[in-house]
């Protein structure tokens, strides 16, 4: 086994096992966040993305929690997604097919999908401010929407993906041409 498919193998089994995580571990922070069992966050294991003391003093009831795990899943298919992708195209880097249609196609699926991160990351933002805010008293429930330099990084993140996957698109026409002149 090359070097390329042993190092491939790894990545697969490491995206595989992010795969399997992701929806486990947006449910738990979700179900344990501001309780005694919030051990990641009162350890330092992890930060907070939020600071939920500018949209609520209130403790979260359950249905707080239930819809904050439902709207971070969304966000997390979209993750789950990218992870999908990216088991297969590791997958066949370890079959030693690199320099395909398929992967210059799955190269083209993530930069899709960096964009549709970003599109959901501002409704998500903006879906978790009413969610957090919604026990607060009429007047108090908020609705923040927000734009940050880093998710204009990440678009342009995405179009360099998507370069990518164009060059490879070319590079593969020009490689089945060749291998048909006489």
């Amino acid at each position: 086994m090359s070097k390329i498919q042993k190092q491939s193998r790894r990545a697969r089994l490491l995206f595989q096992f992010f795969f399997a995580l992701t929806p486990i571990a947006v449910c738990y922070y979700w179900l344990t966040v501001e309780t005694p069992y919030d051990f990641l966050t009162s350890r330092g294991i992890i930060q907070l993305s939020y600071d939920f003391d500018s949209y609520t003093q209130l403790p979260f009831t359950l249905t707080t929690r239930i819809l904050a795990i439902v709207a971070s899943l969304l966000l997390c298919s979209i993750i789950m997604y990218a992870l999908k992708v990216l088991i297969r195209l590791f997958r066949n880097y370890e079959q030693n097919e690199i320099f395909t249609l398929e992967n210059a196609n799955y190269y083209q699926k993530l930069g899709y999908s960096v964009f549709y991160w970003v599109g959901a990351s501002v409704v998500y933002g903006a879906l978790m401010s009413v969610i957090l805010s919604f026990n607060n008293p009429p007047g108090e429930r908020m609705l923040a929407i927000s734009f940050v330099g880093m998710d204009f990084l990440t678009i342009v993140l995405g179009f360099i993906v998507l370069i990518i996957s164009w060059v490879m698109k070319e590079g593969y026409t020009l490689a089945d041409e060749n291998s048909h002149t006489i």
